[in-house]
């Protein structure tokens, strides 16, 4: 079997035709297809059905495809890197966030990347869901407290606390000359959270909050918004009130109990990460030092 003729069907499969494969890399169809044809030849099998306009893969095709993309591709980005090692970050770099993260921080991070590496044609998605990194056709995603995976590797670049925040007005209407309680607190909760009657608090000398459920939202900018109106108290993450507790319209009250969100840039494993892919990794890093 010739390396050549499998990479050309492997080229064809993953575009889905002979004139799609063509336009992509800029060879000619018939090229493509007499190559085709060899490598069926070689193996005694058919793996294409061809119509008048459209082809599809056989049985004996898919299963070749599945196997032999996968190291086809990365002997290929293989060579690439040893070939073109390049300190210059280059290339399109398409990425997938959280939709929280992104709406709060990921355009004026994009700006600034796009500024300091403009020979990077940087693209973000943001979706609350695990994309497939290969499949799909990104080479970063960001997530949040993710699981261990032998496919991703990265680096978390940042941990985000959960605090307990709101208007100094409120924290003044709580709390006495002495420092304690003169009623319970209201607060604002998300979505279907239980019915506690008490918040747990580090980092301060009161520990425990009596607390009073004055509304439920569903989400956290909500909460944010609402909280800045004086209604009452909420818990949300350091990175959603940075900005609001830097200028005073909201103080904090601790830090909600529990382990800090780890904010996690990953890529697969299966991939020698490119110059773009870590310098944006380490740019995220110095972002988010200076942010929370």
């Amino acid at each position: 079997m010739n390396l050549d003729d499998l990479t050309d069907f492997v080229l064809v499969a993953t575009h889905g035709g002979f004139a799609q494969a063509s336009r992509a890399s800029g060879r000619p169809k018939a090229t493509l297809s007499r190559k085709v044809m060899e490598l069926e030849t070689s193996l005694g099998v058919r793996l294409f059905d061809r119509g008048a306009r459209t082809i599809r893969l056989t049985a004996e095709g898919a299963s070749l495809w599945d196997r032999a993309s996968g190291p086809l591709r990365e002997i290929t980005e293989a060579a690439n890197f040893l070939r073109d090692r390049r300190d210059i970050p280059n290339g399109p770099l398409r990425i997938s966030a959280p939709n929280l993260m992104g709406q709060l921080a990921m355009g004026r991070i994009a700006a600034e990347f796009t500024m300091a590496y403009p020979d990077v044609q940087l693209s973000i998605n943001l979706e609350d869901r695990e994309v497939d990194l290969v499949n799909e056709g990104y080479d970063l995603v960001i997530r949040v407290n993710p699981e261990h995976n032998s496919e991703l590797v990265g680096r978390c670049f940042a941990r985000d606390q959960v605090l307990i925040v709101s208007t100094p007005s409120v924290r003044q209407q709580f709390l006495s000359a002495s420092g304690t309680p003169n009623t319970r607190l209201p607060v604002i909760v998300r979505g279907s959270s239980a019915d506690a009657n008490i918040w747990h608090v580090v980092g301060t000398t009161m520990k425990e909050i009596p607390i009073q459920k004055v509304l439920q939202l569903p989400l956290l900018v909500m909460i944010r918004d609402a909280a800045l109106t004086g209604i009452g108290a909420a818990r949300l993450p350091q990175l959603l009130v940075a900005d609001d507790l830097a200028a005073g319209r909201l103080v904090m009250w601790g830090a909600a109990t529990g382990r800090p969100s780890e904010l996690w840039a990953l890529h697969t494993s299966r991939r020698l990460p490119s110059a773009k892919v870590k310098a944006f990794i380490n740019f995220l890093e110095t972002a988010f030092r200076k942010t929370l």
